[in-house]
């Protein structure tokens, strides 16, 4: 069933471009996001030559492999993935429903949720997740995370989960025809 709507999908090559370039954009959102106050400052100052900032934006996408454990990294790019399919499905859907029915929106809140949730677990191996233990470090409670069995990296693997299940539930309803069956 699955592989009968991604196929249906992805016989059109708007639908593979809109997923590689939304997964290629998520992915870089999540690489340097944890070097955002360092990207700044280098893009920003007027002492950096533009050749020079534009090989250091391209390098700080290696910290997949030098800042993430296997772990991590392998749920960013899974991430990342599921979030560029998800687009590319609920686009499918959104424009073939768009005239017949209304949309169903719990599944635009589904795989944004799952992306949020995936949010909070991008972390580097030496600080952990980015935006969780800076939200508690507000209240000095970072500690709690190292009382989760992943320290944190439990978001990550709730945001693989929650994309899976709307990539599924797309998927299926893609397959759904638009008119109810004939008794």
């Amino acid at each position: 069933m699955m592989h009968v709507a991604l196929r249906r999908v992805y016989s059109r090559p708007f639908y593979v471009v809109l997923t590689v370039i939304t997964a290629a954009l998520t992915l870089s959102v999540l690489l340097l996001l944890p070097n955002q106050s360092l990207l700044f400052s280098i893009l920003l100052s007027p002492a950096v030559s533009v050749a020079s900032k534009v090989v250091f934006f391209v390098s700080l996408h290696g910290t997949l492999f030098s800042n993430f454990t296997w772990f991590t990294g392998t749920y960013t790019v899974l991430i990342a993935a599921l979030f560029g399919i998800n687009a590319s499905l609920l686009w499918f859907y959104v424009s073939r429903t768009r005239q017949v029915t209304k949309t169903d929106s719990t599944l635009t809140f589904t795989g944004i949720g799952g992306f949020v949730s995936g949010l909070f677990g991008i972390g580097c191996a030496a600080c952990g997740t980015i935006i969780v233990s800076g939200f508690l470090k507000l209240f000095g409670i970072a500690w709690l995370l190292t009382y989760l069995p992943l320290h944190g990296a439990e978001f990550g693997v709730l945001g693989v989960i929650l994309l899976s299940l709307t990539t599924y539930s797309l998927a299926k309803r893609i397959n759904d025809p638009l008119v109810c069956p004939v008794k």
